[in-house]
């Protein structure tokens, strides 16, 4: 499977799961709106993604400084599930420590492609992919068994991320101007007038031909119209504070566990024609860091808000007994 090369047109794939249903989701709406108060930051965009065991139960998740942690244990299988709750298509890029989730490669969402979600739909990563057919399951393992460790990136281990990118608007046809036609008088008929003859008499009068052209207004409009679609990209990608480091998460330590390159596990996707709004700079970059408990524990993370109490608890020297004597062991 070839990278392809960068362009405003981009290859999409489209997963099984999402030609089965969409799931209904509110209505979302690019146009601000006039109940918000002035001055008020924009709404965020409702994208979002979650981890989730194969039962499709959510895993432990927690939030310290604004950064998500879940809370993973080695050996243990996960999914990805990315939701759009809008009314137009997207396409999402995803990365595991690092590593694109389609191609295996270093995560750059400009030139690598992505997984395509229908509106108001969602759906399941389920691993690294291998083919059209098949990926190799996402399953939490120690730092250095990860799959990104082993390619020679350890540095990434412990993160996840998903790119978005909403499709590109098609413009709305343009009304087409067509002259009405003039007829000639009655009067002009009945004597047999020709334009010719009026024009060299000055009794007749002459029709116009239609006009071939719509006239120089409108095709200024459709010129502009036309040079904006050519400079978009560039002018986005020259906008001010929108680099390609938006939205990314200061690490404050490596994870103690990675995912590791599992089990081969079935996924058909079919490639699809994709078009990004913008192709270079995303609507949205989520990002979830993921550890095990002691991890977790050491960046100060309460886990007892899920019922996850301290794993090792003080000694008591006389801790609770019903018992007058001492009992054998078990």
């Amino acid at each position: 499977m070839t990278t392809p090369k960068l362009s405003t047109r981009r290859l999409a794939l489209l997963s099984g799961f999402a030609l089965l249903g969409v799931f209904g989701a509110a209505s979302v709406c690019s146009a601000e709106s006039p109940w918000r108060r002035p001055g008020a930051p924009p709404a965020p965009p409702p994208y979002r993604v979650t981890i989730e065991d194969l039962d499709g139960s959510p895993l432990p998740t927690f939030r310290q400084g604004g950064t998500t942690f879940v809370l993973g244990e080695p050996g243990d299988r996960y999914n990805i599930r990315v939701y759009n709750p809008t009314g137009e298509r997207i396409e999402v890029v995803v990365s595991v420590d690092g590593r694109d989730a389609i191609s295996g490669d270093v995560g750059d969402y400009v030139t690598q492609r992505g997984y395509l979600i229908e509106a108001w739909g969602s759906l399941l990563v389920e691993g690294f992919r291998r083919s059209l057919d098949e990926v190799a399951a996402f399953r939490f393992t120690g730092r250095g068994g990860s799959y990104s460790a082993l390619r020679g990136t350890p540095q990434h281990v412990g993160v996840i991320g998903v790119a978005v990118f909403p499709e590109k608007l098609r413009p709305a046809p343009q009304p087409v101007w067509r002259p009405r036609r003039r007829y000639l008088p009655e009067s002009d008929y009945r004597t047999g007038s020709r334009a010719g003859d009026g024009a060299e008499k000055g009794a007749g009068r002459a029709m116009p031909a239609p006009a071939a052209t719509p006239p120089a207004p409108e095709r200024a409009r459709s010129a502009a119209n036309d040079a904006w679609d050519d400079e978009a990209p560039r002018k986005r990608k020259a906008e001010p504070g929108r680099g390609s480091d938006s939205g990314s998460v200061k690490k404050d330590g490596p994870s103690n566990i990675g995912t590791e390159y599992g089990e081969s596990e079935s996924s058909s996707v079919v490639e699809v024609a994709f078009e990004r709004r913008t192709p270079t700079h995303p609507a949205l970059v989520l990002s979830v860091r993921y550890d095990d408990y002691d991890g977790l524990q050491a960046r100060g993370i309460d886990l007892s808000s899920l019922g996850y109490a301290s794993r090792d608890p003080e000694p008591e020297p006389f801790p609770y007994s019903r018992s007058r004597f001492a009992p054998p062991p078990r």
